[in-house]
């Protein structure tokens, strides 16, 4: 195995469908960053495609492999969409001995209704996991599921970050899809005060938004950027491909955003 510490990007594989393992494998190619791809449950294709489709559990691999890597050294560790409660049980395991930043995108929920075949075992289980995370972006569904209170204004959206971060190994907590005088960005505390960093609003929904924000939120903190710096050039690229993504795509389409990633890449950044 490789001496040079790598990020390792754990979550769901769709074989048809442009998002999640496939999202975050891309973008740190494109930016030349040594990562590890490791899937945790394959489907022939994502629900937005199809509300059934064959789907593989892989549990115990995984438990295998995380054993097998029981002495590698992560850079950093991100996790998506989990998928099971066995499957957050093993990552919660494993990440009790990881001595690295973890990054953690509670994939379970959206429009306020968590995703099917998911259920409150799985939204505890997930709690579970925050003792050991130190970046958090959930949307403000998933935010919601994890506080137990409405998000409706902007006392409850500070209480819910101040919630969040009280539970947390860290503290950076970044709740997204928040919506404001008709503008979308999302809502973060930075060294404990409520910042924001929103768009116009695009007048469309595609899959695998919440993905690419989160990958590059972990991208940007893997080239050093500051934590409020990776947060607002996340909310520009993300709402740069919702806009640029071609309007007969139903998942975000991240090569438009490739030019200006690697313009970053090569410019300055605070």
């Amino acid at each position: 195995m490789s001496t040079k510490k790598r990020t390792l990007l754990a979550q769901d594989w769709s074989v048809w469908g442009d998002i999640s393992l496939k999202t975050a494998t891309t973008l740190f190619q494109v930016w030349g960053l040594p990562a590890v791809s490791l899937p945790v449950k394959l489907l022939a294709a994502h629900p937005g495609w199809a509300a059934q489709t064959p789907q593989q559990d892989l549990t115990a691999w995984l438990q295998r492999v995380l054993d097998y890597w029981h002495q590698q050294a992560w850079s950093r560790i991100y996790l998506g969409y989990l998928g099971s409660p066995a499957v957050v049980e093993v990552w919660q395991r494993y990440l009790a001995t990881a001595a690295c930043p973890v990054i953690l995108d509670p994939a379970m929920a959206d429009q306020g209704q968590l995703y099917q075949g998911l259920d409150v075992n799985y939204v505890h289980a997930i709690s579970r996991l925050l003792p050991y995370v130190d970046v958090l972006t959930p949307n403000i569904s998933e935010a919601q599921f994890l506080v137990g209170f409405p998000i409706i204004d902007y006392d409850s959206l500070s209480r819910a970050l101040h919630r969040l971060a009280a539970q947390m190994r860290g503290s950076q907590v970044i709740i997204t899809s928040i919506q404001q005088d008709k503008k979308i960005g999302c809502a973060f505390l930075n060294q404990g005060v409520v910042q924001t960093s929103l768009y116009p609003q695009q007048q469309r929904t595609l899959f695998g938004s919440g993905d690419l924000f989160t990958t590059l939120v972990v991208l940007f903190l893997a080239a050093d950027f500051s934590f409020a710096a990776a947060v607002q050039q996340a909310t520009r690229l993300t709402t740069l491909a919702v806009k640029q993504t071609p309007l007969s795509a139903r998942d975000i389409q991240v090569a438009a955003i490739i030019p200006a990633l690697l313009e970053l890449k090569d410019g300055n950044h605070a």
